[in-house]
């Protein structure tokens, strides 16, 4: 552990602050339980077996029926995820994002077992496993050695959008924004409803929400596309025929940073009635912006269809 982390704890213990959320990568219980058994690595995990050879450990493994079991104490020193396991709870779910997708069943005991543990500790965020990089330079970021990263996929922005959507009343801290993003967009998606004209008295003239509230969206980046590109129905858009560049999932508070190559794009917010936009040029294209070269470009995003101006 000090070799890593910089830590000699008298007891392999941890101050849970954080749930990160798994999946095994394994299709069955019992095969994902044994893969968990023995207290060294097995020899197919070369990479991380030349940091340490203790095996991957979590307290929690769900089952694709949404059947929980703990395998060792909530508080107990695991290994889980790099530079993190100092406070870090995990949860492995049975399956993977291809052949065994995560179930309804297993969404549903993630959401259960996080709102129980969320009243026991003071538990601050709940990430995916292949959200941890961006804690890389956060106070709770412990990995000493820059080379030990690994690429993670699990469990996968749809999984953990619809979990954080789940829990969005826990009031948790958004993820951090990536700092390694030197060229791009950033911004953050705001949603406005009601009645938003101005109201007049005799001595003051007021307007309601005019902040909008901060709301967790995901974003469609397109090549530069004009209306005649797409399905249009009021301000929402289907079959657009420009290519999809990118996928901007925000934070829970509506944030977002990402990297683009320097060109002109075309922005829609996902919702359930289609793909949202409500900015136009004078030339008919769809919500545009540029990005250039080693820059930053700010965008604000307002959903407001459901807003009276």
């Amino acid at each position: 552990m000090w070799d890593h982390y910089g830590m000699m704890p008298d007891k392999p213990v941890i101050d849970p602050q954080m749930i990160v959320v798994h999946w095994t990568a394994i299709p069955t219980l019992q095969a994902s339980y044994e893969a968990f058994y023995d207290s060294r690595l097995p020899g197919s995990r070369a990479k991380i077996g030349n940091a340490s050879p203790l095996n991957v450990s979590v307290p929690y493994l769900i089952d694709r029926d949404g059947s929980m079991y703990q395998l060792m104490p909530d508080t107990l020193f695991a290994r889980h995820v790099i530079g993190l396991n100092h406070c870090a709870i995990g949860i492995e779910n049975v399956g993977d994002g291809k052949n065994h997708p995560l179930t309804e069943a297993q969404l549903e005991a993630n959401e259960k077992l996080i709102r129980r543990l969320v009243k026991k500790y003071d538990i601050r965020y709940v990430i995916g496993h292949h959200e941890y990089q961006q804690f890389i330079g956060h106070p709770l970021w412990k990995e000493k050695d820059a080379n030990y990263l690994t690429e993670k996929t699990d469990p996968g922005d749809e999984f953990m959008q619809r979990l954080r959507s789940q829990l969005s009343d826990l009031d948790l801290a958004p993820l951090p924004i990536e700092d390694s993003v030197k060229q791009g967009i950033a911004g953050q998606v705001r949603w406005y409803e009601g009645n938003l004209m101005p109201t007049v008295s005799e001595d003051t003239t007021e307007v309601q929400n005019t902040q909008g509230k901060p709301v967790h969206r995901t974003l469609l980046i397109y090549e530069l596309t004009h209306q005649d590109q797409a399905k249009q129905m009021s301000h929402f858009f289907q079959d657009i025929k420009t290519k999809q560049v990118a996928k901007v999932v925000t934070d829970l508070s509506g944030r977002f940073k990402f990297s683009l190559p320097a060109g002109r794009y075309s922005l829609l917010v996902e919702e359930e009635r289609g793909l949202f936009a409500n900015q136009f040029d004078g030339e008919g294209n769809i919500f545009p912006f540029a990005v250039y070269t080693d820059s930053i470009t700010q965008i604000d995003v307002r959903i407001d269809y459901k807003a009276v101006y």
